[in-house]
Parts: structure tokens; C-alpha cells; sequence
């Protein structure tokens, strides 16, 4: 992002998760001027969460549902494009229109690397929330009962670019973080 140095006015190029000194001496710092920009967080949200919203008899059900429809102005919920189309194969599954969803383009060779233990390989969807997370600053965490993924998500890669904490839990984790106290729409 090309920013404008508050005090002798050069335009420096400032990098995601760096911290940059300007000609003139001044520290610039990446969040600084990215919370101008966006005022509000987002959370990826994974293919499980979906799944288990639609599942009636499963005990996540209730705290599922409540995700996707999540409202805030300070907090967003989102998904990448790659788990879209990994849900859209259930006919069943309704992606709600407040759910914002990222383009995830290549995945990066650093990820490609990563596995969850010895030998097993994450999933694509799996690399694409990582990947969002890494290419976004505003998002903050990730919302998943895939254990697994703990493994990859935390191992640094993501707060390592940025100068955020990263946060990684379940959908009820999230809802106690907040305090969600709302009923859930039955026609949902």
C-alpha cells in the first residue's frame, strides 16, 4: 500500500506486517494506516462450519447456525472462494449474502510445504483460508472444529506477516468471545 509520510509528505510504499522508517526519520507503521482504511475485522469461517449448521441432529448446530448470519459493525464473517464451491456440491447448504468472500488466487510455495502432522497434506480449502489470511490484514482469525488445522494455521505463518494476533477457535469459542446472545431465525 503506497502511503504519504505524515510529516514531509513522501509517498513510501508501505508492506503488509512491516514496520518501514521514512527518509525523514519518521516511523510508519503498516496497521496504523490500514485502520483508516477498514474499521472492522473479519473472520474466516471453514466448510465445517456449514456443514454442521445444516445437520439437525448434530450438538454444534445451534452455535453453526449462528455464525454465517453473524452481524456486527466492528466484526465481519467471511469465506474464501474455494470453500464456496466446496459446499455448493450440497444442494442444501445456503451461503447467507452478509458473508463476505475472498479470491484466493495462487497458493504460495511456504504454504504448499506445510503439513498437519508427519505426512498428511491440509486440504486445498484448508490452504485457501490460510492463504486469504496472509494476502488480508483485516482479518483476524479463523472459525473451524477442523483440528487438524491448529496445526498450520499457528505454527506462525499468519502473525508472522502481520502485526495482529491471530485467533483460531470453534464457533462456540467465537460466540463466548463476543457474548452472542440472540435467537437464531427457525426459517433459516
Amino acid at each position: 500500500m503506497k502511503v504519504t509520510c505524515p510529516q514531509c509528505k513522501r509517498r513510501v510504499r508501505l508492506r503488509r506486517g512491516e514496520d518501514l522508517t521514512c527518509k525523514c526519520n519518521k516511523k510508519l507503521n503498516y496497521m496504523h494506516f490500514f485502520r483508516k482504511k477498514i474499521n472492522y475485522v473479519v473472520y474466516l469461517i471453514d466448510a465445517n462450519i456449514f456443514i454442521y449448521a445444516e445437520k439437525i441432529k448434530d450438538k454444534r448446530n445451534k452455535s453453526c447456525k449462528k455464525i454465517p448470519i453473524f452481524n456486527s459493525p466492528r466484526i465481519r464473517i467471511g469465506t474464501t472462494d474455494v470453500i464456496i464451491d466446496e459446499i455448493k456440491k450440497n444442494e442444501k447448504i445456503e451461503v447467507s449474502e452478509k458473508i463476505k468472500i475472498y479470491k484466493t488466487g495462487r497458493i504460495s510455495d511456504e504454504l504448499k510445504i506445510l503439513k498437519t502432522n508427519y505426512l498428511k497434506q491440509p486440504s486445498k480449502a484448508d490452504l485457501s483460508l490460510v492463504q486469504a489470511a496472509i494476502e488480508h490484514a483485516e482479518i483476524k482469525g479463523i472459525i473451524t472444529y477442523d483440528r487438524d488445522f491448529g496445526r498450520i494455521a499457528t505454527k506462525g505463518v499468519v502473525q508472522k506477516r502481520s502485526s495482529t494476533e491471530f485467533w483460531l477457535g470453534n464457533a462456540d469459542e467465537f460466540l463466548k468471545k463476543y457474548e452472542i446472545k440472540y435467537k437464531v431465525k427457525s426459517s433459516l
